[in-house]
């Protein structure tokens, strides 16, 4: 295989994916890239019908034209081009072309996942417009921002819904647990947080190894709430956050989740680019596409109600209406991570 079509394919991998599951393959016939989606790489509720992993096979795809224009290639991309092979998520065709320098092409690298604690400070107008104008160039999708002190604080509110469901559904909590890596050297295989990733604070990860064990968390939460707990303090966090950011989309089918995935990849390089952090905090807004998609039956009736009212809120907080949010951030100023996500080599077929 040329060394560039690898090297296009290598800059892909390193888009963001839900718990880093890397869910790609690839197959490469002459000039073309087929990009192939691991179904089984996340099974999980916050992935329904795959949803989640279109959002990061866009992101892949945006990667990959990027570098294919940088190494001097037009890439036509075509989505699900085969009816009878539902995981071809897209084929790239590849032209020569003369190379052509892509100002975000140098962010692939740097941009990354920032769970820490963000200063507060809201972006200047500048850095909103580049933020709404990178998402735009996708051709799908729209990025909005929120900044007001009091809409901060109901979706705080709202998006820590997540930890409460984490913590009080035993098959989450167990889908969380599976996919901490507490030991560095254990990041040789995808799917997986390194612990140091997740940024807990010391009195938080003793809770979090304390919690492990399900049958404990249980009596904690009857006796001091320990989930209200962990619940107050992520709303707290969210709400500090400076502002928040969801890529809205009018489309629900596989297409456009793939494509609001580009959209989603060029807001997220453009914050790198301006030196800013980002945070997903979707599990709410997958939450609600997992009921909305069949699978009520996941969660209990009060957490029902609590997704129901929380989306409901993070809807009307960003005009979503009837649309669909792919994508949700938290953006800002923060220290850099503790630590990053690795990522496993390209799984390309012979």
């Amino acid at each position: 295989m040329p060394s560039d079509l690898k090297k296009i394919i290598s800059d892909g991998c390193l888009a963001p994916s839900g718990e880093n599951c890397q869910p790609w393959k690839f197959v490469v016939k002459e000039n073309a890239i087929s990009v192939y989606n691991l179904p089984d790489a996340d099974r999980s509720l916050y992935n329904s019908k795959q949803k989640g992993t279109y959002v990061a096979h866009g992101a892949l795809i945006e990667n990959m034209a990027l570098s294919a224009a940088q190494n001097g290639y037009e890439a036509n991309v075509e989505l699900f081009p085969a009816a009878n092979e539902p995981d071809l998520v897209a084929v790239l065709t590849l032209k020569k072309t003369a190379p052509r320098s892509e100002a975000l092409y140098p962010f692939l690298e740097k941009r990354c996942t920032n769970r820490k604690d963000f200063t507060g400070a809201k972006l200047t107008d500048d850095q909103k417009i580049a933020l709404i104008a990178a998402a735009a160039d996708a051709g799908a999708g729209e990025l909005r921002l929120v900044d007001d002190e009091a809409a901060l604080k109901k979706l705080g509110d709202a998006l820590a819904i997540n930890e409460k469901v984490i913590f009080e559904n035993k098959a989450l909590h167990d889908f969380f647990y599976g996919h901490i890596l507490w030991k560095e050297h254990e990041q040789d295989k995808a799917g997986g947080f390194y612990v140091k990733t997740l940024e807990f604070l010391p009195h938080q990860l003793k809770g979090v190894e304390l919690f492990k064990n399900w049958s404990v968390l249980n009596i904690m939460n009857k006796l001091v709430g320990a989930s209200k707990m962990i619940v107050n303090e992520n709303a707290a966090k969210y709400a500090k956050s400076g502002t928040l950011g969801a890529i809205v989309m009018a489309g629900d089918a596989p297409k456009d989740f793939v494509k609001a995935g580009r959209a989603v990849q060029r807001a997220w390089l453009a914050a790198a680019k301006l030196g800013l952090s980002m945070h997903p905090c979707t599990g709410v807004v997958f939450f609600n596409e997992q009921v909305k998609d069949g699978g009520a039956a996941n969660f209990s009736a009060p957490h029902l109600a609590l997704i129901a009212a929380a989306y409901g809120e993070i809807a009307a907080a960003f005009g979503a209406g009837n649309q669909t949010i792919p994508m949700l951030w938290r953006i800002g100023f923060a220290d850099p991570p503790t630590a990053r996500s690795m990522r496993m080599p390209p799984n390309i077929a012979n």
